[in-house]
């Protein structure tokens, strides 16, 4: 395990009271076992009587700091989540963290998806974490807590009636945030990546079909963001320790750990390259652009509610990922540069050319709103420069490549 390996805190959640929905397989089980080994005592919500107890038995027997407890349950069943409410404080008095991780994932054409798995997606990717949501809330205003949710990172075709809900839930996070503000609760957003499960690979053979590709091929598109099991789960339990620095915003498992430094930025492929490529106008070139976006981002949480809404979510589409999240990682990209460690930098292009294209976005933008022609043409002429200088990074990453 990773916790394991690194000597994480074993009492780091010592006692803590931690519901995990669709807790019996996958991403689930690994994030309870990761729970349990901090000391937690978790409730795996499942549907799957066998998975349930199956995860129930394993991670008991693994004799970690805490215990795990199994409630079946179809959280689409108002009534049945009443009975797991009960079932929570009659054992326990208190529920201390709520992770939203079910999930069901129907896939296709909107046209072609039947009504009947809309409304399965629905009831179990948004309506479920509303109605536990509600359900916990009365009792977290007295106790404290911390309420998960967990994301899709975009829309995209094929996969709308699962995304569109998932996607949902940062906005019920939001919205969320503001209401409970100095109530002593947390909640917030965590996208675990992509993970080759059961359910998730028989998904990408629906969506390759439909977009006409092999699946090979779509999950090269997907590359920078897979990643497994149990760092997709041992981030949502190391997120609920760092839980006070996430409040209110949109994060991801592989981010958490590496910041906690509990994963590496990935292997070094530096000693090839030292005289080939000019590691020092790279680090130069992205320091610069850093505080662009680290200014950008400042500027954009001073605007106002709705004109921030609109910015952020504009980048996210764009970019692929929150401004949070891609704030995170150039914050990790550099403390790579800071220790010489350019072996995931330079794996990071994709990112790069994302920005670029975010920036020629902008570029069209302005054109439809800056009505003054001097701002204008000051503007255009800033903004190419970015464009430009980007190109620069870029062109400099893909020389690296021809040495690795």
């Amino acid at each position: 395990m990773i916790l394991e390996k690194n000597n994480y805190d074993r009492n780091a959640l010592q006692n803590k009271i931690v519901l995990i929905t669709g807790g019996g397989g996958g991403i689930g089980i690994e994030a309870s076992r990761a729970f349990a080994y901090m000391g937690a005592h978790v409730i795996i919500a499942e549907i799957d009587a066998d998975r349930g107890k199956q995860a129930e038995k394993l991670i008991n027997e693994e004799s970690l700091n805490g215990t795990v407890d199994f409630f079946q349950i179809d959280i689409t069943d108002e009534k049945q989540i009443d009975k797991l409410y009960e079932y929570i404080m009659d054992k326990y008095t208190r529920l201390d963290v709520l992770i939203n991780n079910a999930a069901i994932v129907p896939m296709g054409a909107i046209d072609t998806v039947s009504i009947s798995d809309w409304d399965l997606s629905y009831a179990v990717n948004l309506r479920a974490p509303v109605l536990l949501t509600k359900k916990f809330l009365s009792s977290m205003k007295k106790t404290g807590g911390i309420i998960v949710f967990v994301p899709s990172g975009d829309t995209n075709p094929y996969m709308s009636a699962y995304e569109i809900f998932k996607t949902a839930q940062v906005e019920l996070c939001n919205t969320l945030c503001e209401e409970i503000d100095g109530m002593g609760i947390i909640t917030y957003s965590i996208a675990p990546g992509f993970v080759k499960t059961d359910t998730a690979v028989k998904a990408v053979e629906t969506v390759a079909a439909s977009m006409g590709i092999t699946v090979e091929d779509f999950y090269k598109s997907l590359e920078e963001f897979i990643t497994d099991a149990e760092i997709a789960g041992v981030g949502y339990a190391v997120s609920v320790v760092k839980a006070k620095q996430y409040n209110g915003k949109e994060i991801m498992s592989y981010q958490v750990l590496m910041e906690s430094g509990l994963i590496s930025g990935g292997k070094e492929k530096l000693n090839s390259m030292q005289t080939q490529v000019d590691f020092d106008k790279l680090s130069f070139l992205f320091k610069s652009f850093a505080d662009v976006f680290f200014d950008q981002y400042q500027n954009w949480q001073e605007k106002k509610l709705f004109q921030k809404q609109f910015i952020l979510s504009d980048f996210k589409k764009q970019m692929g990922m929150p401004a949070e999240s891609f704030k995170i990682q150039i914050e990790t990209l550099q403390g790579q540069i800071h220790n010489n460690e350019w072996g995931n930098f330079l794996d990071s292009k994709e990112m790069f050319i994302k920005w670029q294209c975010f920036y020629e976005h902008q570029l069209k933008l302005l054109q439809g709103y800056e009505k003054n022609a001097a701002q204008l043409a000051d503007d255009t002429k800033l903004i190419n420069s970015w464009i430009e200088n980007l190109q620069e990074i870029i062109n400099i990453m893909s020389q690296s490549q021809n040495y690795r």
